[in-house]
This record gives structure tokens, sequence and C-alpha cells, in this order.
């Protein structure tokens, strides 16, 4: 009887053991199995650096694409005759938005400096918007055509990319631009441009600048 009683125990004690095992491995298991796709993301997403990428980019890739702005008249003249047919040749579309983005260059005289904007006159009779202050949205990193989201792992990635070079506006940019301006000087610029749909003429936009000259 004290050996039928012991075994119960012992069997009782393997089986308490082999359950925790069992639910241990379930819930606490030593390793995981990923496909090797999602590890590949996964690392990459978290080695990214977005002040270093965009460092690089600024200097690489964002810079010598001034060469490729549609000129600021070129793309008034364009909305001028058609919108929809402006924001398919030169703007540039992310996903479902209700607004292009374009990557433009222009030149005018300054007509106004105010505490957050220079206001520039066009010679065709259009003003520009550059700020002055903090820089908010997505104009450049979207008007320059040169960055798309399938190209990250993470798309918070990408969207941090918009907050790295808005600071890199703000420290490299604007400086200039407030301590330049005065009314009546002439000055270049290469920027990015957010204009909605619903937009029908573009008498007055804002352009987001990454260049800036007064010859």
């Amino acid at each position: 009887m004290a050996t039928t009683e012991s075994g119960k125990r012992r069997w009782w004690l393997w089986g308490g053991i082999t359950a925790g095992a069992v639910l241990w491995w379930t819930f606490l298991p030593l390793f995981h199995i990923v496909p090797l796709e999602r590890a590949k993301a996964q690392a990459a997403a978290e080695s990214f650096d977005p002040g270093a990428f965009v460092e690089r980019f600024w200097e690489e890739e964002l810079l010598p694409s001034a060469d490729d702005a549609v000129a600021i008249d070129v793309l008034r003249a364009a909305f001028s005759q058609d919108p929809k047919a402006a924001a398919e040749q030169y703007g540039h579309r992310l996903g479902l938005s209700g607004q292009s983005s374009y990557w433009v260059t222009g030149k005018g005289k300054v007509s106004d400096v105010a505490k957050s904007k220079v206001i520039v006159a066009l010679a065709d009779g259009g003003k520009v918007v550059l700020p002055t202050g903090p820089i908010f949205g997505n104009a450049i990193r979207d008007g320059s055509g040169l960055l798309n989201v399938s190209d990250f792992a993470d798309s918070q990635d990408f969207n941090g990319l918009s907050s790295e070079i808005n600071r890199r506006v703000e420290e490299s940019v604007l400086p200039q631009l407030r301590e330049q301006a005065t009314v009546g000087a002439e000055l270049t610029f290469v920027g990015g441009v957010e204009i909605r749909d619903s937009e029908t003429a573009l008498d007055t936009v804002t352009v987001v600048p990454v260049q800036v000259a007064f010859p």
C-alpha cells in the first residue's frame, strides 16, 4: 500500500513538473522563431539613425536636386490653366492625401519682412512666403520626390524624417534668411510646397526653403 501511495506521489510530482515546463515554454520561451524578412526589417528599424540619414541625404541628394525643381512661375502658369494637370505633372502625392507637394525654385524681391516670414514679390505678380519661424509639415520630404515610405522598414522612421529635415532647415537655412532679408533685396530660393487639391490658383504660396541666396 505504501508503495502504491509513493508511486502516486511520484506520478503527481512528475506530472506537475511536466505541466509547469509546458506552460513555461508556451508563455516564456527561451527563443522565438521569426521569419527572416521580418528579422531583417526589425534589425533595420532598430539601427535606423534619422540624424545620420538626413545628414547624408541633405548633402548628397537634396541640395543637388535643386536643378530638378520646377520654376515657380511655370507652376503658377500651369495651375492657372489646369490645376489637376499641373498636380499630375509636377506634384508628388503620398497615398490618398488630399494634397500634392512640389519642388520649386524661383527669384524675386523682398517686399516685406515680418516676425515669422519673409514675403517675396515675383516678376509675374505672384507672391512667395518664406517662413522664418519654426517649421512644420512635410513640404521638403514629400516635395523633393526623393523619399518613399516603402523604402523604410518602419513607417515611423519615414515620418520622423520630416522633423529632422525641418530641424536642419531651422539651423542651416533660416538664420541666413533672417539676417540678410531686407525690403528691396533680391534673392533666389529652392524649397518645398504643399498645395491642397482644393486650391485653384497660386497667387500666394508658402515655400519651405532648403536654399536661399542673395546676389
